[in-house]
């Protein structure tokens, strides 16, 4: 196995120390661990609080480099990082993506407006057909300016928080037309997606993107790809990460990617 998404206490939303996610993943026999910390730029949270949300830079390379010599013979580990990924904050997000000597950069879309999607105002006053146009116009506008990531995490992260919100999460119509032109993008620049594996965790029974995105995704001539429990706790560790490889497996997909200093290898299922 390859956990390519994983948080530590450097994390606001994790207390899991870095060397115990370490020796977990060497005792469920991962050879490749990719740690992606949270860097949230200006992050409107509720009653109007505007901040970063991320680690000492300095302290988390550090702490890597660190592991990485203690486990060099047992562990491949990667230096990562999860970006949120906002246009209003482009020039400090791709500075930040380019001044350090990241592996791997998982673009993800957490906020919208600068609002965390956690606290759901995208849903206020929105049908779901309002609130998902919202969310993927923001993704397709991300993606057709900002190159600084090497993935974007769980293109479908909407379905999440959407759940307990509506009832019936499909994507029909301009959501399914939306979500090709993203990938179309993606795709045309060389950056990949990932299939994250916390989704049968989260209650939606599914990985995010979904099979059918995955499907458009092959179909449009994807290759690369990653996968990644988004463990924030030693149980998450490697979570159905074999299992999504039998999944990729069935859908066409013959490797899955791994990163080292921004540059893809392929590896075959």
């Amino acid at each position: 196995m390859f956990d390519y998404h994983v948080h530590t206490s450097f994390s606001n939303d994790s207390t899991m120390a870095m060397e115990a996610a370490v020796e977990r993943a060497i005792a469920l026999g991962i050879r490749e661990i990719a740690f992606t910390d949270h860097a949230e730029l200006n992050v409107w949270r509720p009653e109007d609080l505007i901040m970063d949300d991320m680690f000492d830079i300095d302290v988390y390379m550090a702490k890597l480099e660190e592991m990485q010599a203690k486990y060099r013979n047992r562990i491949h580990i990667k230096i990562g990082v999860e970006l949120g990924l906002q246009l209003e904050e482009r020039e400090r997000i791709e500075q930040l993506a380019f001044s350090h000597p990241f592996d791997f950069i998982i673009g993800s879309s957490h906020t919208i407006g600068r609002y965390d999607l956690f606290y759901k105002y995208l849903f206020k006053e929105k049908t779901k057909e309002e609130a998902y146009e919202r969310y993927f116009t923001e993704v397709l506008n991300i993606v057709k300016e900002m190159d600084c990531y090497s993935v974007y995490g769980h293109l479908d992260l909407v379905r999440r928080y959407a759940l307990g919100e509506y009832e019936n999460i499909d994507f029909n119509g301009d959501e399914k037309a939306m979500i090709r032109d993203i990938l179309k993008i993606i795709i045309e620049k060389g950056k990949g997606i990932e299939v994250n594996t916390s989704g049968f965790r989260y209650g939606l029974n599914a990985t995010n993107p979904t099979k059918e995105v995955l499907e458009m995704y092959k179909s449009l001539g994807g290759e690369i790809i990653t996968v990644g429990s988004d463990a924030h706790k030693l149980e998450h560790i490697g979570y159905r990460i074999v299992e999504t490889y039998e999944l990729l497996k069935d859908l066409g997909f013959r490797y899955i990617t791994l990163f080292h200093k921004r540059e893809p290898k392929f590896i075959k299922l």
